[in-house]
């Protein structure tokens, strides 16, 4: 058989939307008939399509559900919300999509049963909610997915699973064989454990993240609002929702206005930089009533809508750029001046020539920001120098000729 017969490993993941690791999951359990060459696989095209019409993978979808979506006007739980997304989501599993569910909640549940308010510490206050509210979530999702026929999963994420890469490869291997096992995972964050420094903003940020980790194809945010308007809806009641948008700007945000939910922690800003994140990575990604029946599916299976649509770009992010993307934390930052700037743009290196300074201590192979002089943050990286071995470097006359300080495959634009 000639090679135009086969398909690579890369291939076959690109066109299910998943890692690579996950195809050669499949191979090695039997799902997908395969043929050794090397350290590698090669797919038969006729067994690859057999396998696809037997289980119609169209990739990953993240769907991210809001307080406010999940609450009834007594800031009770909604039940017949739960019980209609869980039957949505079902059908878009049985439509061939893997579906990750991140939902939050967990406090307004548990203040519906247990006010806390003899408990003085607001943090405690809330992790204490949180973690009565989050059983009483799963009890909820758990039969009402199980009445579609659907076996779920809870995860429950830090910060920092994210920002240390064995944690992140492991929750997305985790992550990886639920889905291929026809498994929904239901995401939160950790509350009862969260450092207060280091947690995410919202859940807005905690599904972009696991979107990149996981290579999706689509990100629904599920809101209370109807989508992004020209001008703030809190403000103005003749304003309009903006159905699609090409690219994020400025003007973007200057439509966002400074509204935040009552009972969680995102606003219309929060949902504009997950969207600015996500399509950067390659992701179609959408902000829609979440309570109106049958919008999740119609917006999903391209249908007419409630909401706004963010184009991808076309370039997504390969698997180590996702780490950096979605999971590395910076603390420190390079200043480069615009020759460097527009370097790092081409995708080249950034070369010592380039650095007008730096900000915080570093060793070798961390994390650091990249900024340009009027302190616009550029992209992320892996510096080659410490902190210290950088500073002494920018001290000699003759620069060139150095090691770079971040080679081109280590670094994202932002």
């Amino acid at each position: 058989m000639s090679d135009f017969e086969f398909f690579s490993t890369e291939d076959v993941a690109k066109m299910l939307g998943v890692q690579v690791r996950t195809v050669y999951l499949y191979v090695r359990s039997g799902k997908i008939p395969a043929r050794k060459v090397g350290k590698s696989f090669k797919i038969l095209k006729e067994d690859f399509f057999e396998y696809l019409s037997q289980n119609r993978s169209k990739g990953i979808l993240v769907v991210k559900v809001g307080t406010q979506v999940l609450l009834d006007s007594d800031n009770e739980l909604d039940l017949n919300v739960l019980r209609m997304l869980s039957s949505e989501i079902a059908l878009l599993r049985r439509e061939g999509w893997h579906i990750v569910l991140v939902s939050s909640g967990a406090v307004g549940s548990g203040r519906e049963v247990f006010d806390g308010a003899l408990i003085k510490d607001k943090i405690l206050q809330k992790q204490v909610l949180a973690s009565i509210g989050q059983a009483r979530l799963m009890h909820y999702y758990s039969e009402f997915f199980g009445n579609e026929g659907v076996k779920v999963a809870q995860i429950l994420l830090e910060r920092e699973n994210f920002s240390d890469r064995k944690r992140f490869l492991s929750v997305r291997n985790v992550m990886s064989e639920l889905l291929s096992s026809g498994i929904v995972p239901i995401v939160n964050e950790n509350d009862v454990i969260a450092d207060k420094e280091l947690r995410f903003g919202d859940n807005d940020e905690l599904a972009t993240l696991l979107a990149v980790m996981l290579g999706a194809k689509k990100l629904v945010i599920c809101s209370s609002i109807h989508g992004l308007c020209d001008c703030d809806p809190t403000l103005n009641k003749d304003a309009k929702v903006i159905k699609e948008v090409d690219i994020i700007t400025e003007a973007t945000y200057e439509m966002c206005g400074k509204s935040v939910s009552s009972n969680g922690l995102g606003g219309m800003v929060s949902k504009i930089n997950s969207a600015k994140l996500a399509t950067k990575a390659g992701i179609e990604t959408f902000v829609i009533n979440g309570k109106k029946k049958k919008n999740l599916v119609d917006t999903v299976m391209d249908r007419a809508f409630e909401g706004t649509k963010f184009f991808a770009q076309e370039q997504g992010l390969k698997g180590f750029q996702r780490w950096l993307t979605a999971g590395a934390l910076s603390f420190s930052r390079i200043v480069v001046d615009d020759g460097a700037a527009e370097a790092l743009l081409s995708k080249k290196s950034l070369l010592l020539v380039g650095v007008k300074g730096l900000e915080g201590e570093f060793e070798k192979r961390d994390t650091v920001d990249v900024y340009n002089e009027r302190g616009e943050n550029l992209a992320v990286g892996i510096v080659n120098y410490s902190s210290d071995e950088l500073s002494e470097a920018l001290k000699l006359e003759d620069k060139r000729n150095k090691k770079e300080v971040i080679h081109a495959d280590n670094v994202v634009m932002l």
